[in-house]
C-alpha cells in the first residue's frame, strides 16, 4: 500500500475513509472532525474493541469507524491499521483515507505519524510473487491510501521521506523471508545485499569459499560442507560524513536448515526458509537506516549457507576450529546457527564499535518460553538492555531479557574441546547466548533470538502470515536514541 501523508483531504476522490477511535476517548480534531463527529453520533458508535461500523455517504462513498477499546497502545493501532487493509482489499478500494484522532500514549506528532504511516503500508502485505492464478477474487488491488496528520506542511514531507525510509526497510525484509529457499540462496541473499547497497550508496563486498577459507571461518566452512551452494560472507559498510558512534549488526544467514545430519523432523521443516530473517533484518536496516541518513556508522555482517546433510555434512563428533582459534565439538549439528555466527561474531568485533548487536532465528528453546509476543534478549551490558526494551515497546517489537549469566557454562563445557556447540534441551536458549559469547569481545554486545518473531505461522490479528520484518524498526528507533 502507498501511503502518503496529508493535512487535508479531497473527499470527491476518497473512496472510502477510515477512522481510528478509542473506547472513551474523545476524537482530536482533525480536517473532517465534522463528518466524523456526525458518524458517530448517527451511529452510535463507542470505539469498543473489535467493534467497526460502515456507513455509506456521497464524499466519500463509505466511512467506517474502527474501534481499539480503551488501551491505547501501538500494537491495539496496528490491529485496528491491519484491519483496515483487509477490508480495503475485500472492497476493492482503491483510494483510501484513514484518520487517527487519538494520541498514542508516549508519542509526539510526529513520531505518531511515523509510526501510523509505516503500519498502514504493512497493512494489505501479501507475497504473492508465485500465485498465478487467473481467479477474480485472487487479484489485488493497488491501494493509494491518505494518512491525515495535523502537522505542519514541511515537516510532513520530512516525515514521509522518513516513514517510507522504514517501510522499504520492513519489506525488503519480509520480501527476503518469504522468497523459497530454492531462490532465496546465499548467492541471491549477497546479490540482494548488493542491490540494496548500491540504491543507498552503501559499501557492500562479499566473500566468496576461498576467501572464507583464508580469513579462517571454521564455523561457517563446517555447516556448509554438506551443501551443493558455496557459502557467502556479506558485509555492508554505512560511513555517513559525520558520526559519533560505530555499531555493529550481524544476522544469521542459514537459507534453509534440515537440521544436517541431525535431522529435523518433517513436520514444519518447509518453515526453515525463514532462518535466514537474521541476515535480512541486516540488510533492510542498514537499508532504513542509510536513507533515513542516520549520523551512525554502521558495519553489517552476514554469514550464509544453508544446512543439508549429505555424505560430506559435517557430523557429531567433530572437532571444528573457528576464526578466532577455540574449538568447537560438535554434538547437534542441528545447532549450525551459532557456529556461523560466532565466526561474524569474531569478525565484527575487531572493527571495534561501540555497541553489537546480532539478529538470529537461533533456537526452538526462545519460542517455548516467549511465544510468538517476544524476542529473547541477552546482554551483560544493563543499560544497553534498558534502551533496546524501551526502543521495543515504542515500535511495537517487545524484547525479554533473559540471563546469559556464566553459571551456565558448564552446560557447554566439553572433555574434548573448548567448548561444545549444544548444552542440551534445558535453557537452551541460554546456553546459545553463552556459546555466542565466547567468541565476542565487544563489550556493548545484544544477542536477539528472533526465533518467534521473525515470522508468523498463521495470521496474526496485527500481520499476514509469514515473515514479519522483525529488528528493522526497533534497531532504528535504537540508533536514533543514539545520537538524539
Amino acid at each position: 500500500m502507498k501511503v502518503e501523508l496529508v493535512r487535508e483531504l479531497k473527499l470527491s476522490k476518497t473512496d472510502h475513509l477510515f477512522v481510528v477511535l478509542a473506547e472513551g476517548v474523545k476524537p482530536e480534531t482533525t480536517p473532517v472532525n465534522d463528518l466524523i463527529t456526525k458518524t458517530i453520533f448517527d451511529s452510535g458508535f463507542s470505539g469498543r474493541s473489535g467493534e467497526s461500523i460502515t456507513v455509506l455517504s456521497r464524499f466519500p462513498r463509505k466511512i467506517s469507524l474502527i474501534g481499539i477499546g480503551k488501551k491505547l497502545t501501538v500494537r491495539a493501532v496496528r490491529g485496528a491499521l491491519y484491519q483496515i487493509g483487509k477490508i480495503a482489499q475485500r472492497q476493492r478500494d482503491t483510494h483510501i483515507a484513514v484518520a487517527v484522532p487519538i494520541s498514542i500514549p508516549g508519542f509526539e506528532a510526529e513520531a505518531a505519524a511515523r509510526l501510523l504511516a509505516d503500519a498502514l503500508a504493512a497493512a494489505d502485505y501479501k507475497y504473492d510473487r508465485f500465485i498465478t492464478t487467473n481467479k477474480d477474487e485472487q487479484k489485488r488491488v493497488a491501494i493509494d491510501a491518505k494518512l491525515l496528520v495535523s502537522l505542519d506542511g514541511r515537516r510532513i514531507k520530512v516525515i514521509n521521506k522518513e516513514a517510507n525510509a522504514i517501510i522499504d526497510g520492513v519489506r525488503t525484509v519480509r520480501d527476503l523471508g518469504n522468497a523459497p529457499a530454492n531462490l532465496m540462496t546465499a548467492t541471491r541473499i549477497a546479490e540482494r545485499a548488493v542491490e540494496v547497497a548500491k540504491e543507498t550508496g552503501v559499501k557492500c563486498t562479499v566473500y566468496g569459499k576461498r576467501e572464507i577459507e583464508r580469513m579462517k571461518m571454521g564455523g561457517l566452512l563446517a555447516v556448509n560442507r554438506g551443501s551443493a551452494e558455496e557459502p557467502r560472507f556479506i558485509t555492508l559498510e554505512y560511513t555517513p560524513k559525520k558520526y559519533s558512534k560505530h555499531v555493529a549488526l550481524v544476522g544469521k544467514g542459514i537459507t534453509f536448515d534440515s537440521g544436517g545430519i541431525s535431522i529435523k523432523p518433517a513436520e514444519r521443516m518447509e518453515e526453515m526458509k525463514f532462518d535466514m530473517c537474521g541476515a535480512a533484518a541486516v540488510i533492510g536496516t542498514i537499508e532504513a537506516a542509510a536513507k533515513l541518513g542516520l549520523p551512525v556508522k554502521i558495519t553489517g555482517a552476514i554469514p550464509s549457507t544453508d544446512n543439508l546433510p549429505s555424505g560430506s555434512a559435517y557430523k557429531p563428533g567433530e572437532i571444528i576450529t573457528m576464526m578466532n582459534g577455540k574449538t568447537v565439538e560438535i554434538v547437534n549439528t542441528d545447532a549450525e546457527g551459532r557456529m556461523i555466527l560466532a565466526d561474524a561474531l569474531h569478525w565484527a568485533s575487531q572493527k571495534k564499535p561501540d555497541h553489537m548487536l546480532d539478529y538470529a532465528t537461533l533456537t526452538g528453546a526462545c519460542v517455548v518460553a516467549l511465544g510468538n509476543e517476544a524476542a529473547g534478549l541477552f546482554t551483560s551490558d544493563d543499560e544497553l538492555a534498558r534502551k533496546l526494551i524501551e526502543c521495543g515497546e515504542r515500535v511495537g517489537e517487545r524484547l525479554w531479557r533473559l540471563p546469559e549469566w556464566d553459571d551456565y557454562k558448564d552446560l557447554v563445557r566439553s572433555e574434548w574441546a573448548d567448548i561444545k556447540n549444544s548444552g542440551g534441551r534445558w535453557g537452551g536458549a541460554i546456553t546459545a547466548a553463552i556459546f555466542l559469547k565466547e567468541f565476542v569481545t565487544c563489550p556493548s554486545w545484544a544477542h536477539l533470538d528472533i526465533a518467534g518473531t521473525a515470522y508468523t505461522e498463521h495470521e496474526t490479528p496485527r500481520e499476514a502470515r509469514g515473515a514479519t520484518g522483525a529488528g528493522v524498526r526497533v534497531t532504528i528507533e535504537f540508533l536514533e536514541s543514539l545520537v538524539r
